[in-house]
Formats: C-alpha cells, structure tokens, sequence
C-alpha cells in the first residue's frame, strides 16, 4: 500500500485549505522563511502545490521533496528559479550527499505514525549542517478541534492513504530527539504552529 500519496488532492489542495483555514495555512508556513540566506542549501520537504517557494528568499540552491507527482507538477508552474531540484519520492529513500543549512516542513510530519515519525526526525537531523536550522509548521495537537481532527484524518485515509491517525506532539518528538527550539508562532486560535529548531 502506498502510503501518504497525495496525487488525488493534488488539483484542489491550496482551495480545500483556504475553504478550511483561510489564508493561516500560508501565513504559518512562510513566517519564518525570511531566515533563509543567501548562501544556504535548502532541503524542502512535503512541498505540495509550491505555494511556498514564492516566499523563499533567493538562495543557493532548494532540492524540493514531494511524493506526490501531480503535486510536484504544480509546483514546478509556479517555479521561475534554476536553482531548484524537484525529488519526486518518498523521504526515506532520499540519498543525498549533502548536508543542508535550513530544512522547511511545512505540514509534513503530521503525515506520520509515530514510530515513523520519529524515524523522520532521526533522518532530517542527520542532514542537517552543523548549526543548522529547522523550520517546521504544522497542526498543534493539544490546541487542535477533535473534530476537524477526525474530520480531516477521515478525508486523506480515504484520499490519501494517510498513514497517521491522529495529531502526534510534533514539538515533544523533536525535543526527544535533541533540538532545541528558538521561536514559534501560533496561527488560527492556536490551532496551527510555525517554529524554528536549532539541532544541538
């Protein structure tokens, strides 16, 4: 089974969450983008219709992950920049042989169960530089409506093959895993957050 494939929601993703969530879906994942220099290598996970990469800084160069091929069809439409390498794959196959100064997870490791989420962290710090920084924007569990929860999760494990069940502690696994937070910003009554990690 193919698990968290996004092709069919591909087409009408960014009208679903404006429907849902106004504009805070894109004001949460792009509040701290502004960090991004000039000078940085971008790994972008979970990219989706490539909504974000307008609010990218100019940089290095961004290797954008999406498992979702239509979705990664969509976001090279909205691409003008040379530098951007578009991955059509699952993360835990992704081999690079590069480390990278910002990391972006803009709604991606809710996807996961939580052994796999952990897995996930364990992956993303192991290619993070040193000083790296991650930028992760996501559903807030204990802030969240139980039944948008329900709702929403209903929806993709029907669309999506969504792994997940339920909101995981996003922020507890990463700390578990040994970053340290230095900002965050919550969106939409506390329900969606932005935060940036720092990996010790």
């Amino acid at each position: 089974m193919d698990l968290n494939q996004f092709d069919l929601v591909a087409p009408f993703y960014d009208a679903l969450s404006r429907l849902v969530f106004g504009d805070q879906i894109v004001k949460s994942q792009t509040h701290f983008l502004h960090q991004v220099r000039k000078d940085d290598q971008v790994l972008l996970l979970g990219g989706g219709t490539g909504q974000i990469l307008e609010a990218i800084p100019a940089c290095s160069k961004i290797f954008y992950l999406d498992k979702s091929r239509k979705m990664i069809k969509l976001a090279r439409r909205r691409s003008s920049s040379s530098d951007i390498e578009f991955l059509n794959k699952d993360f835990f196959d992704l081999e690079l042989p590069i480390q990278f100064d910002k990391i972006i997870c803009p709604f991606f490791l809710d996807c996961f169960s939580g052994t796999n989420l952990s897995l996930a962290i364990s992956k993303i710090e192991s290619l993070l530089a040193d000083k790296g920084v991650l930028i992760v924007t996501d559903f807030e569990d204990k802030n969240m409506s139980k039944f948008l929860d329900k709702v929403m999760h209903t929806f993709f494990k029907v669309t999506s093959k969504l792994e997940s069940n339920s909101l995981k502690p996003i922020d507890q696994f990463i700390h578990e895993s040994g970053f340290e937070k230095l900002q965050e910003k919550f969106f939409h009554r506390n329900m969606i957050f932005s935060r940036v990690y720092r990996n010790l």
